[in-house]
Order: structure tokens, then C-alpha cells, then sequence
């Protein structure tokens, strides 16, 4: 070989060595088909972990059915004597509503540290009215709670997820303590660990009512829910409404 072809064998051994071979690039459009893949993944994973908290039927902005179930709502807060007004716009709470006494079913619902107005969804008004009277039954006449209405994601066992709390839908409460007949008050920090009958008792009817969702104690989820009872009133928007009466179809 002449010494002018010298350069240009080197150049294409040179060219041949960095090229990537059929396999190489099979192996890489695989790795991206993957990634891409996984991300699609994650992705759909994200959107359905995101609405998976939410009730049967819900969706934003609230549909057809969803404000007849809300009119119907309010038409059995008046059937059930509670005085309520309506509340304001409030993000993702389909009814609004605000209480102003405050008491549901005989017990007196008392915040924490927070000021009124309480902006509630219909449905978490009506649950508390229908189980307060219960809970009355039980030796209750005040409950003390720390928030309704509050826009945040779910946490459990300490570790934040991805899926819109019901605070965030005016359908959930957190309560700190109860207070019985005699004057006596249960602290869900303090007395819940010593097995207090009061609490314990108020935590079976709860989850025996069929109204709420399994409630959140120091029981199932010791890390997030040490110091109060979370509980998430039941609301299942694919009822079909009579359209006369405004109320749900049994």
C-alpha cells in the first residue's frame, strides 16, 4: 500500500471502531423503547392513582347527577331539622354547605383551634346529623376536631401519596377527642393506647355503621393518625334521583 493511502486506511478502521454495530443500535432503540415505555407506565400509573380516591361517580366539575344527589342532599338536611346555609364556592366540594350551631344529632361539634366558618360538603352534614344521634346513644355530647375542609393529598403510615384526600372534598373530618355524659374527655393521643372504652366503642360503631369508610385510628395507621379518628363519610354519586321527590332512588 502506497504511503498516500496510509492516512485514509487509518481514517476508515477509525470510523469502523466507533460506528455502532446492527446489535448495538438494537440494543439501544430496545433500551429507548423501554424507557419511553416506562414512562408511558408511570404516567397512566400516576392518572390512576390520582382519581383513585375519589367516590363512585365522581368528577370535576360536578356533572348532571352529582348536583341532582346534591339538591336531594339538602332536601334531607331540611327534612332532618338541621339549620344550615349555603357555603361558599370552595374547591372540589361539589355541595357546599356551612352549619352554624355546629351540633349534629345532639352532639356538639367543636374545633380545635380553627375559627368558623366550617365549609362542609352536603353529605358529610347529613352523615353527621344521621350517626351523631348514635353517638349521642353512646354517652357522646361533644367531639372536638382539628379540620373538615382542607386541600391535601392522602398520607399513610407517614408516607404522602398521590391521590386527592377527601379533606380536599369537604367529605372528610379529624378528631381529636370526645367528651361524654359526665364530662369526662378522651384523648385520642393520650387515652386511645390505654385501650379508653369510650373510644374504642365509638371506633366499632363507626366502622360497624355502613356510613363511613373504614376510619383511620392509631389501630391501622399508627405513624399518620396517632392523635385523632379520620373519618370519610360514604357518597356514591352513580345514585339515580327521582326527579320529583329530589331524592335517591332506594
Amino acid at each position: 500500500m502506497s504511503r498516500n493511502l496510509l492516512p485514509l486506511a487509518a481514517a476508515f478502521l477509525f470510523v469502523a471502531a466507533a460506528a455502532p454495530s446492527d446489535a448495538d443500535a438494537g440494543q439501544k432503540s430496545k433500551r429507548t423503547k423501554k424507557s419511553q415505555k416506562s414512562k408511558k407506565s408511570a404516567k397512566k400509573s400516576a392518572k390512576k392513582s390520582k382519581g383513585s380516591n375519589m367516590p363512585k361517580g365522581w368528577s370535576w366539575p360536578p356533572s348532571r347527577a352529582m348536583k341532582k344527589l346534591g339538591d336531594a342532599c339538602l332536601a334531607r338536611l331540611d327534612e332532618l331539622g338541621v339549620e344550615w346555609k349555603k357555603g361558599k364556592k370552595t374547591r372540589k366540594i361539589a355541595t357546599p354547605v356551612v352549619v352554624p350551631t355546629m351540633v349534629f344529632g345532639g352532639v356538639e361539634v367543636k374545633p380545635t383551634f380553627r375559627d368558623p366558618p366550617f365549609t362542609m360538603d352536603c353529605h358529610l352534614a347529613v352523615g353527621l346529623e344521621i350517626y351523631g344521634q348514635q353517638l349521642y346513644a353512646l354517652g357522646v355530647r361533644k367531639l372536638k376536631f382539628s379540620s373538615i375542609y382542607r386541600y391535601d393529598n392522602v398520607t399513610v403510615n407517614g408516607a404522602p401519596r398521590r391521590t386527592l384526600s377527601r379533606h380536599a372534598l369537604g367529605l372528610a373530618m379529624d378528631i381529636r377527642s370526645f367528651v361524654d355524659a359526665a364530662g369526662n374527655e378522651a384523648f385520642v393521643l393520650e387515652d386511645y393506647p390505654d385501650g379508653n372504652e369510650l373510644l374504642l366503642n365509638i371506633e366499632q360503631f363507626l366502622n360497624d355503621s355502613g356510613g363511613f369508610r373504614t376510619v383511620l385510628t392509631p389501630r391501622n395507621d399508627p405513624e399518620s393518625h396517632d392523635d385523632h379518628f379520620h373519618i370519610e363519610v360514604k357518597v356514591d354519586f352513580t345514585v339515580p334521583v327521582d326527579r320529583d321527590s329530589k331524592k335517591p332512588n332506594t
